[in-house]
């Protein structure tokens, strides 16, 4: 269901879901700047890359949509999927139904599966939220990552870099150490639950600190604190609003 106005269009989620969405609408505001904004993050062409980059059959969110429903009605449905994004990152909203993750865990190699902690979590998340997530990512990493890159020495989760070019450095340093008959220190660090613990605030500064746009801040801070969980075993579940941390299995979670 949906109403026209002169210069907008409010969508309401079918079956009932966002119970007096029409009223809350109208608290979110989006200035001139944020849907100029909206509109470089969400354009056709990107739209259409971020979508059909996905496999057809990955495992869906909580809303049962896998990217090959999209992929298959895109004529259709591109126009609606583009007011959509733009709206949700212009009004720094996003919809209920696209907040709700499934989360599966899955064993960590060579641990015992006695201990939680041997088990990672994977978030299953809304494929629509997906791609606003990838057009992020794609509009930071070409924007201020460029003006201001992350550390030389950041190795992971960027293109190029790897687990293999670090310890290539490592061993590099250490055979010009053996060379010159010098002595190597190493201190190896292993962050414990990075993902689940990370501050949304140390998260959002360091992003407004880059020079990130406050449109996308908006958006990602609103993402991170909004998340609903839902995990189940057997007949046992939990639902729950999430404090802290970034999902595992998000398209931003890597670089945030």
């Amino acid at each position: 269901m949906h109403s026209k106005g002169h210069h907008s269009e409010i969508i309401l989620e079918p079956s009932g879901g966002w119970n007096g969405l029409e009223l809350e609408f109208l608290k979110w505001k989006g200035s001139r700047g944020d849907w100029a904004v909206s509109r470089r993050v969400v354009s056709y062409n990107k739209l259409k890359w971020a979508l059909f980059s996905f496999q057809p059959y990955k495992s869906p969110g909580m809303d049962g949509i896998m990217p090959i429903m999209l992929q298959q009605g895109f004529e259709l449905l591109a126009g609606k999927l583009l007011m959509l994004l733009r709206a949700s990152l212009a009004l720094g909203y996003i919809p209920v139904s696209w907040r709700h993750s499934r989360v599966v865990f899955i064993p960590k190699p060579g641990k015992s599966l006695t201990q939680a902690k041997s088990l990672r979590p994977i978030s299953l998340t809304s494929f629509i939220l997906k791609i606003l997530e990838k057009l992020i990512d794609r509009h930071i990493r070409g924007g201020v990552l460029v003006e201001k890159p992350l550390h030389q020495n950041q190795y992971a989760y960027r293109a190029g870099m790897s687990m293999e070019t670090a310890l290539f450095q490592v061993v590099k340093r250490l055979e010009k150490c053996l060379e010159h008959k010098e002595i190597a220190l190493g201190a190896f660090l292993d962050i414990e639950g990075a993902f689940d613990n990370t501050s949304f605030k140390t998260i959002i500064t360091d992003a407004r600190e880059r020079g990130l746009e406050e449109t996308c801040c908006r958006w990602i801070e609103f993402m991170l604190r909004g998340r609903l969980v839902h995990t189940s075993l057997i007949s046992s579940s939990i639902n729950a609003k999430v404090t802290r941390g970034c999902p595992q299995g998000g398209v931003l979670s890597p670089l945030l």
